[in-house]
C-alpha cells in the first residue's frame, strides 16, 4: 500500500470514525510524523525470543535474571525447567528457589508458612520409611534377595495396617 500524500509505502494505518463513517489513512513514516503522529524509533520486536522474555518478565519478576540462570546443585533442575513443569526435583530446590517460591505461595496461600492441616501419625510409618530406604538400598548395590525379603517385609506391614 502506498501512502496518500507522497506515494512511499504506507507503514502506518489509521481508521477513524466520522459522521458514522469509517474514514482509513496510509501514510509513510516521513508524513505521519509531519501530520503530529508520534511513532516508536524501531517497530516492536515479535520474535519468539522477545515474546518469551516478555512472558516470563511478566510472570516472574525482577528476579528473572537471577532466577533464570539459577540451576539446583543437587537434582541439577533449572529454575525455568521448575516453572514451566510445575515440579520441584527435591527438597534441596526450596531453598535454592526461595525467592522465586515465597511470592508464589504468598499468592496462592495467602501465607508462606504452612497454617493448615498436618498429617495424621500413622502406626509403623517409620518403620515402613527405613524399610523403603534399604530397600533402595538394597537395589543400588545389587542385592537382590535382600531386596525381595525387604518387599516382603514392607508388603506384609501394609497388610497389617
Amino acid at each position: 500500500m502506498t501512502c496518500q500524500r507522497c506515494q512511499d509505502e504506507a507503514v502506518v494505518h489509521l481508521t477513524e470514525l466520522v459522521d458514522g463513517r469509517r474514514k482509513e489513512t496510509h501514510l509513510c513514516v516521513a508524513c505521519a510524523r509531519a501530520s503530529g503522529l508520534s511513532l516508536p524509533d524501531a517497530p516492536p520486536d515479535f520474535g519468539l525470543d522477545a515474546v518469551l522474555q516478555d512472558l516470563i518478565k511478566k510472570h516472574v519478576g525482577e528476579l528473572v535474571g537471577e532466577l533464570a540462570e539459577s540451576t539446583c546443585p543437587d537434582c541439577r533442575l533449572r529454575y525455568m525447567d521448575f516453572r514451566t513443569g510445575g515440579r520441584l526435583g527435591c527438597p534441596h530446590d526450596y531453598q535454592v528457589f526461595r525467592k522465586g517460591l515465597l511470592p508464589m505461595l504468598q499468592r496462592f496461600h495467602g501465607a508462606t508458612r504452612h497454617v493448615g492441616k498436618r498429617a495424621r501419625a500413622r502406626p509403623g510409618a517409620s518403620l515402613r520409611l527405613r524399610l523403603r530406604s534399604q530397600l533402595r538400598q538394597a537395589v543400588a548395590r545389587e542385592d537382590y534377595e535382600e531386596a525381595a525379603r525387604l518387599r516382603d517385609q514392607i508388603r506384609l506391614k501394609d497388610q497389617h495396617a
